[in-house]
Parts: structure tokens; sequence; C-alpha cells
């Protein structure tokens, strides 16, 4: 009755509804940083723009994102026909995956990253090579390419990377796709572009003029704010995009969506302000890491990635103080959050591994 491919997948668990663990522990406030959302919302002029605009509920959305469009077209240099918008990225990745992928296909990704890339290669039956992280929590290159073969149809980098923080610099990410057969579609997911601070962080939008097997991701959930509003967009080739295109359903940005983005995009300094409080926490919080021996990966991202052979008890810990934070093998990710929750937030975090530790040595 159903797919085969399902078996041995898993549904998103989003986890309890935030007012559910505060009846459980009996809390008066959470912190959530478990999604790695912005913590300092969204532009004021969002709101503005939403409660300015003609509703139009009886009309469909516009189906071209065509306002959007010309704005980022302008921002970014690239031209109109080269964008695709979708649903926030995790719709773009099954329409990436949609297009490209079939039974007799395989792709290639870096394990752990994204999991919506496994997820949507297995349901459209594709063969999935999952090569491990290097020990410093990035991309493994060489392994990746020796993973591609004649059956390889698309290779994942997310960069940064999800969960881990690290990236791919431009030398190594150029060398790479040189190596990759034209025939493979490399997808850079920039999720979390904006709050990179490294200054050999790839230009991929030059890298989609040299290598028209290039896809770069990028959304509006993370330095805008804009999470609920679900819109992400891909920047190719107009072959690339137009192929995408076929698989798209209609009108599947609404027409709130389009205006938020839009408004969002316009306030840029609001965005660059929140980039900055991120990098001011993100070094306080390396520097508290550091002094107390903790081990972490070094991240380019809105979150970070503390590493811990105890994930589940400081999840549960941190939960109970009301703070929520994602648990993986080897190790937690953490929004980083402002910055008296982040203080308290590492306090929480030091003295968990302190009693952690003793009830090992017990």
């Amino acid at each position: 009755m159903f797919k085969e491919n399902l078996t041995d997948l898993r549904a998103y668990d989003p986890g309890p509804p935030i007012a559910e663990i505060m009846r459980s522990y009996g809390l008066t406030k959470i912190v959530k940083l478990d999604s790695n959302e912005n913590v300092y919302g969204a532009s004021p002029k969002v709101a503005e723009a939403i409660a300015g605009a003609a509703l139009l509920p009886h009309l469909y959305p516009d189906c071209r994102d065509l306002d959007l469009r010309s704005d980022l077209s302008r921002r970014l240099g690239v031209r109109q026909n080269q964008f695709l918008f979708g649903t926030g990225l995790d719709e773009i990745i099954v329409l990436i995956s949609r297009a490209f992928l079939n039974p007799a296909a395989s792709i290639v990704m870096a394990w752990p990253t994204f999991y919506e890339y496994y997820c949507h290669a297995r349901i459209e039956g594709a063969e999935v090579r999952r090569v491990p992280l290097a020990e410093n929590g990035g991309h493994d290159l060489d392994a990746m390419q020796a993973a591609i073969d004649e059956t390889t149809r698309i290779v994942w980098i997310c960069n940064p990377n999800n969960p881990t923080g690290t990236y791919v610099d431009e030398r190594s990410l150029t060398a790479f796709i040189a190596k990759v057969p034209s025939d493979v579609l490399i997808v850079l997911d920039e999720a979390y572009i904006d709050f990179v601070t490294a200054g050999d962080f790839p230009h991929s939008l030059n890298l989609i003029k040299q290598h028209p097997n290039v896809l770069v991701l990028r959304t509006f959930s993370k330095s805008y704010g804009l999470a609920s509003f679900r819109i992400g967009y891909a920047i190719g080739t107009p072959r690339v995009i137009n192929e995408i295109d076929k698989v798209r359903p209609p009108f599947n940005n609404p027409r709130l969506s389009q205006i938020a983005a839009l408004a969002a995009l316009q306030d840029q300094p609001f965005m660059q302000s929140c980039v900055r409080r991120n990098g001011e926490v993100r070094r306080m919080t390396t520097d508290f890491l550091n002094r107390r021996g903790i081990s972490y990966y070094p991240t380019q991202a809105n979150f970070i990635f503390i590493r811990t052979d105890r994930a589940q008890a400081l999840q549960e810990q941190c939960r109970r103080r009301g703070f929520l934070i994602s648990a993986f093998d080897g190790g937690i990710r953490v929004t980083l959050g402002k910055a008296d929750d982040m203080r308290k937030l590492l306090a929480i975090l030091e003295s968990a591994l302190v009693d952690l530790a003793t009830e090992q040595e017990m």
C-alpha cells in the first residue's frame, strides 16, 4: 500500500509543545534554542508591510514572486530567470530530489548534515552515500569525491554545515567542484551564509558562472527571522532552474510570505544588527568554552555544536531548567541566544557536565 522506500524513514519530530514542557516541569519561561531560529525576531517593517497590504484572500498569489525576484536580482547581480522560490528550503530540497532522482540514481552527502537531503532521496528510491565528517567536523571532500560514480546525480554540501557549524573554504570547494563530473548537480545549501565572518568563505554565485552544475540555496528563515513564513530560494543557471520549476506546485508561496520577505530584505540594517549581535554572542560563548576546556566545533553559523557523549542527558537537564537544545550523536547543538540567556545556559551546561562526569566515575 505504501512505498517500500518509506520503511527506514522517520517523520519530522518537533518535540513536545512548549506549553506541555512548561506544565511538565513547572516552568514559567522557556528559552527556545533548539531550531536555529533568529532569537532577535524579524524586522518591524515586516509587520508594517503585512498590516498595510491588501489581503486579497480570494486570489491566488503571484506565481512568479515577481517583486521579490526583481529585488533579489538587483541586490545579488543575478538574472531574474535564475531564481526559484519555495516554501522554505525544505520544499526546494523536495523539488530538487523529485526533478533529479530515481531508483537508479545516487546522492553523496556528508554525515551528519541536514537530514532532509537523505529523506527525500530515499523517498525517490535513490541510493544515499553518507560520508562521515572529518575529525574537525567539516566535510571530507576527498572521501565525498571518491563516493561519486556514474549513478550519482546530486552532491549536497551544507555550508556552513548543520549541525556542526563548520564550513568549506573557497579554495577547497573550488578544487572539489573542478573534479566533479559536469552532469552531477552540486547543491550548496547556504541557509546560514549571513552569519559567516570567515574571509575565505566561497563566493558561490561566481561559481555558478563557471560551473553550470552548481545550484545555491538560501533562505529568509534564519538571518531575516521569517521562519514561520516559510520562504527560501534557489539560484542556478536558467536550464537547471527551468527543469526544477517543472515539478514545483503552482502558487506555492503565499502572498503574505512574499510581502514579508520583501519587507525584510529591504531592511538590511535590522538584519545586519542581528548578525552583529550573533557574532558578539558567538565570541562570548567560544571564549567561555575555551576557558573551561569544553570541546566544540568552531562555528560560522547562529548555533554551536558542543561535543559530548552525554547529549541526551544534557538535553534533559537543560529542559528541566527551561532551555531547549538539540541532542545528536556525539554532541548537542545550541542556537546562539541573546547574551543574558546564553550566560545562564552556559552556567547550566558547565554544572551539568561536571555532574555527569561525576556520575560516570562513580
